[in-house]
């Protein structure tokens, strides 16, 4: 009784995470049209100097804190199927937590906070010809190749995941295709372009079904603890 009701918990928490999950996109999609990124560093300095909360978000924060979500919802998701687990589910998790911690290696939030107030606090021009050239920089590595190799790897690990939900009852086809078709457009990083940026809001459609599945899956899953209880 009591492991039933921990893994009632688990299925629980698990849709929790993927209803925040969900809810998080279009509040991300609404803010970059209402706030566009800035185009040059020092706009990026007085955007975090005259609204810090904008600027973060402006900076992936919310994206981040996503991919956090994202680490609790995989390992959610291994302990609802630890006794149906595959190797290649193991490796897709694997891969994904790895593809999540190179995420954080580029983001430079804190950084860019930190850089454009001893921007605005210096007091000769070549003090502040140092801290654009720093701020270049964390502009360059927040969109460069640790951001590119998370995109891709993230985008496989979960055609992985999902292609190994295959041989697990708990998932429906449909769960399992729409899954695997979002990883295949989050293949091409948000940086590549047009087309990335295109490819990039193209995955969020299939992602967000992929959810709504997820959370029907996990629900049949509970009641059937639930019925086996009783």
């Amino acid at each position: 009784m009591n492991s039933r009701n921990s893994s009632k918990l688990y299925h629980n928490f698990c849709i929790l995470i993927i209803i925040i999950m969900i809810v998080l996109i279009p509040v991300q999609i609404v803010l970059f049209i209402l706030y566009p990124h800035p185009s040059t560093i020092t706009e990026w300095f007085t955007l975090f100097k005259i609204n810090p909360i904008i600027g973060f978000i402006g900076f992936d924060v919310i994206y981040a804190f996503s991919n956090v979500l994202m680490i609790f919802l995989y390992i959610s998701l291994f302990i609802i199927i630890k006794s149906r687990i595959n190797s290649l589910t193991i490796f897709a998790l694997i891969l994904s937590l790895i593809s999540i911690t190179i995420y954080f290696s580029s983001n430079r939030f804190i950084e860019m906070y930190i850089i454009s107030g001893k921007y605005f606090e210096s007091t000769s021009e070549m003090q502040k010809l140092s801290f654009i050239a720093a701020g270049e920089l964390l502009l360059s590595v927040y969109k460069g190749s640790a951001y590119f190799i998370y995109y891709i790897l993230n985008g496989l690990s979960i055609i992985l995941l999902f292609k190994s939900f295959y041989r697990i009852d708990l998932f429906s086809k449909k769960t399992v295709r729409a899954g695997i078709f979002s990883g295949i457009l989050m293949l091409v990083p948000a940086t590549v372009g047009v087309i990335g940026m295109t490819m990039s809001l193209l995955s969020l459609i299939p992602w967000i079904i992929t959810c709504l599945f997820l959370i029907s899956d996990i629900n049949k899953n509970a009641r059937n603890l639930t019925t086996g209880s009783t």
